[in-house]
């Protein structure tokens, strides 16, 4: 009991004197409705603001293109990307939070997320029983960095990467690309947005994937500052289930809702 107790007042005095040291954080450029909606906005954005109170820490919030979100963390240049999934090559040079069977902690994550084949609505490409039909020589549109399109991309599939998830629905509407995969809400913000891409863009059914996003540490910095890592996973699976987050979280997608 007294050996709980000191690592218990270990810990807080470990986090106390790295409270006036602020931790780098970086996120995607774009808009990923609902977790990233503008500058320091959106709803994850809400969840680390939590997290710093609850903690007495302080994040300090980089926008990036994505791709260049991670090559900071990987280089040590920014301490952590936040809303990253899993793959393992971003295993091979960042640490998630892990069960001690080596199985990801899937409690500690920020937020789950789904991606989905958007098609034109004259295009006889599907997306069924997880695998592409009728794709012939026709691309698949993704976001740059996306893991989802990494593992779409290695299975054998043809990618061209864009910027953003505006772009990816421009050259659908123009007929530039036949398909693209996006993200579910955040293709829903455009789609709500601009009501006449609904008449060339069609939703597929079946998710390509369903994915937990997480704050994705660089492993050095994991290993320097394993007790505070911890202590931000441990109090983002808290805040995730807090009456003030899920009413945000409720509130911005019942306005999603409303507006279909």
């Amino acid at each position: 009991m007294m050996k709980q107790l000191l690592a218990s007042l270990l810990g807080i005095l470990f986090l106390n004197v790295h409270a006036a040291t602020p931790i780098k954080l970086c996120y995607e450029d774009g808009s990923v409705y609902p977790w990233i909606s503008g500058d320091k906005q959106g709803l994850v954005i809400f969840e680390l603001q939590l997290v710093e109170k609850d903690l007495n820490l302080e994040f300090e919030y980089l926008r990036l293109p994505w791709k260049r979100c991670l090559q900071e963390v990987q280089y040590g240049r920014i301490q952590a990307a936040i809303a990253a999934s899993y793959n393992k090559d971003r295993a091979a040079w960042g640490s998630y939070p892990m069960n001690p069977d080596g199985s990801l902690d899937k409690e500690l994550r920020l937020h789950t997320d789904s991606f989905f084949i958007f098609r034109r609505a004259d295009s006889a490409i599907r997306w069924s029983n997880h695998k592409m039909e009728n794709l012939g020589n026709q691309v698949i549109g993704a976001q740059l960095g996306y893991s989802v399109a990494k593992s779409l991309e290695d299975t054998g599939y043809p990618i061209k990467y864009v910027p953003g998830s505006d772009e990816l629905m421009r050259l659908l509407d123009k007929g530039m690309l036949q398909v693209a995969l996006l993200q579910n809400h955040e293709a829903a913000r455009i789609l709500r947005n601009s009501p006449a891409l609904e008449k060339n863009i069609i939703k597929e059914t079946e998710p390509v994937k369903v994915a937990d996003q997480y704050l994705l540490f660089n492993s050095d910095y994991y290993a320097k500052e394993e007790i505070l890592v911890k202590a931000i996973w441990q109090s983002i699976s808290k805040i995730r289930k807090s009456k003030k987050y899920l009413e945000q979280e409720s509130m911005m997608l019942m306005e999603e809702a409303k507006s279909k």
